[in-house]
């Protein structure tokens, strides 16, 4: 009963719990357990994630993207003239 009040009070007076059990270990020269780490290696299986595209189909379509939006920004409007002269340069 001792050592758990006196653990309450070094508790109190320290920031974080850690610092408190090295103190307290310090003074009762006890080891807390030490936990150990149980690693499993699995082989995670890959799903497909479908078809793989081109870099060419991937830019038209951002740009079918970009042009099927309602609301264009400026941000958007920059895009998408950057990106078809990407296409025209493929």
């Amino acid at each position: 009963m001792k050592k758990l009040f006196c653990y309450l009070i070094i508790r109190l007076t320290t920031r974080r719990a850690l610092n408190a059990v090295k103190i307290f270990e310090t003074i009762y020269h006890t080891k807390s357990e030490e936990k150990t780490v149980v690693i499993i290696n699995n082989p995670t299986e890959l799903k497909d994630t479908g078809k793989v595209k081109s870099k060419k189909q991937e830019i038209i379509d951002a740009i079918n993207y970009i042009k099927s939006k309602t609301d264009k920004t400026k941000k958007d409007k920059e895009s998408l003239y950057s990106l078809e002269t990407v296409l025209k340069n493929l």
